[in-house]
């Protein structure tokens, strides 16, 4: 994101919309690294004759251009302008019936509850009627936006990277067990064929002792009980080597399974605050029905933005900080007056999980343990488990 954008909005003809060179130059930053994906830039980049440095990223450099050329009427700035209302006619056509600051302000309230924010930004800031309070606001609310977007994303991928790492450490393990394990029971399985050999020439043997030649010193004491003894020892060690590898098998899967939760997840966020776009004009991301959710545990910085988050989706939002510094005897009439309780496993005591699942058993209401505090947790958790939060009615 680039410095903060000058005071004052360009001085433009009210009867019609801005035009991109005639916005304060502040704005260019963030306008076309919000409203414009790296694939638009670099094919606008290819009608321009542009020359790039093969040393430095050819993104940042098409992105520094076009921010640059954007501050004044030329060729790269028109087909900027054009590209903007193309990719967002829909947004501009909702807000050309907008007169009032007020309602462009509820416009964009609604843009940034539902995550929609690339279509609104620009049918605002293009607005003739958009004020400087209302740009200025939308500008901080964008930057900060991409710095909350930034640090979640570098968190998930790390850990993505490391339980990729585990897995794949896993996996060589896996197969290294399981190539000793083979190797282990291609032995036993030859000691076993050798004793079988051995105890079927003692059965076979005559009764009449014959000329023989010198007894192996290993097996020369060998009795046929003490062979079945053996074989019954040798089949239950390759019943637990077996044993073993299942259940690496299944820690392996359960890691897998992680992985795709956590993908899950990065990919639910990065949908819901930037990218996720409504195939309804007006319509929510979600839809919940006007349910009620109660919120236990959790961090106090996340709650507003649950909260706004359900709102926004057709729901009413109650929270529960799980005993810190309300009453455990508040917890039974909230979960009576929700329709279902949610709560991070990783954020609340066990005396408070326990007691929302006692009570959601007892008051018949349905209940969603979330595996993690995050937003992108939460979302994640909505997304996968809203069928089976039926509405169930108010208990009030």
């Amino acid at each position: 994101m680039c410095d903060a954008c000058d005071t004052a909005v360009a001085a433009t003809d009210t009867s019609r919309r801005r035009r991109l060179w005639e916005m304060t130059g502040g704005w260019h930053c963030s306008i076309l690294g919000t409203c414009l994906s790296l694939s638009d830039l670099r094919a606008l980049g290819r009608k321009l004759p542009l020359k790039t440095r093969k040393d430095f990223p050819v993104d940042y450099q098409l992105h520094g251009y076009f921010v640059k050329e954007a501050g004044h009427a030329g060729t790269a700035s028109k087909l900027l302008n054009k590209l903007l209302d193309k990719r967002h006619a829909t947004a501009v056509r909702r807000a050309r019936a907008m007169k009032a600051d007020g309602e462009l302000s509820a416009f964009w309230a609604e843009a940034l509850a539902a995550g929609d924010i690339p279509g609104p930004y620009w049918a605002i800031l293009s607005h003739p009627c958009a004020t400087e309070a209302l740009c200025e606001r939308m500008f901080a609310d964008v930057h900060m936006l991409s710095h909350l977007v930034g640090a979640s994303n570098r968190a998930d991928i790390r850990r993505l990277r490391e339980l990729d790492e585990d897995v794949a450490t896993l996996k060589d393990k896996l197969a290294s067990d399981q190539a000793r394990h083979r190797d282990r029971l291609e032995e036993k399985e030859r000691v076993i064929e050798d004793l079988r050999a051995k105890l079927r020439r003692a059965v076979q043997s005559p009764a009449v002792p014959m000329p023989a030649p010198k007894p192996d010193p290993a097996v020369a004491c060998v009795s046929i009980p003490a062979l079945q003894g053996e074989l019954s020892r040798l089949a239950e060690a390759e019943v637990r080597a077996d044993a073993a590898l299942r259940e690496r098998d299944i820690r392996i899967a359960e890691l897998a399974a992680l992985t795709d939760s956590l993908r899950d997840e990065n990919t639910a966020l990065e949908h819901a605050l930037l990218r996720e776009r409504c195939t309804v004009e007006g319509a929510c991301p979600m839809d919940l029905g006007g349910r009620c959710l109660l919120y236990v545990g959790g961090r106090q910085q996340t709650v507003p933005r649950l909260r706004a988050l359900v709102e926004a989706w057709n729901g009413q939002f109650l929270h529960h900080d799980g005993g810190l510094e309300k009453s455990m005897g508040e917890l039974a009439g909230a979960v009576v007056r929700a329709d279902a309780v949610v709560f991070p496993t990783d954020c609340v005591s066990h005396d408070a999980a326990n007691t929302v699942k006692r009570l959601c058993r007892h008051n018949m209401k349905p209940f969603l343990p979330l595996r993690s505090s995050g937003v992108a947790s939460f979302i994640a958790g909505l997304r996968h488990g809203l069928d089976g939060l039926a509405p169930m009615g108010n208990a009030d």
